[in-house]
């Protein structure tokens, strides 16, 4: 909610469990966006700019798969399987790893996913 989605809006990979919740707590009270909210509203959805004008005006809360719906996560992992998602990710991945080999590590734990082609650097 608030800052941390700011810090979490530029991840190539952002997972949500049903335990996620998305807010701008402070469009809900009048206030507005600052400018990183500004720039990640206006990008959530590429097929339909308005889901981000929509949260920003309501300061409508988003939760669990609605997250990958919407575009704000990349993935839905169930919190029962972070663990195993942690495990794989710690003992498989490497500086030698593509950025598909990650990809598909998440994709395996993932419920849903929004179809997002990540881009991480390699090392």
């Amino acid at each position: 909610m608030g800052g941390g989605v700011c810090l979490t809006w530029h991840s190539p990979i952002r997972v949500a469990t049903e335990n996620s919740i998305f807010a701008m707590p402070e469009t809900a009270i009048g206030n507005f966006c600052g400018g990183g909210g500004s720039y990640f509203l206006s990008h959530i959805h590429k097929s339909d700019p308005s889901v981000g004008l929509y949260l920003c005006f309501t300061g409508q809360r988003v939760k669990a798969r609605d997250l990958v719906t919407w575009g704000i996560a990349t993935h839905y992992v169930p919190s029962a399987r972070l663990d195993d998602l942690f495990n794989a990710i710690s003992t498989k991945v490497s500086d030698k790893s593509s950025n598909q080999e990650i990809i598909d590590i998440v994709n395996s734990h993932s419920d849903i996913t929004a179809g997002h082609t990540a881009e991480i650097p390699n090392h």
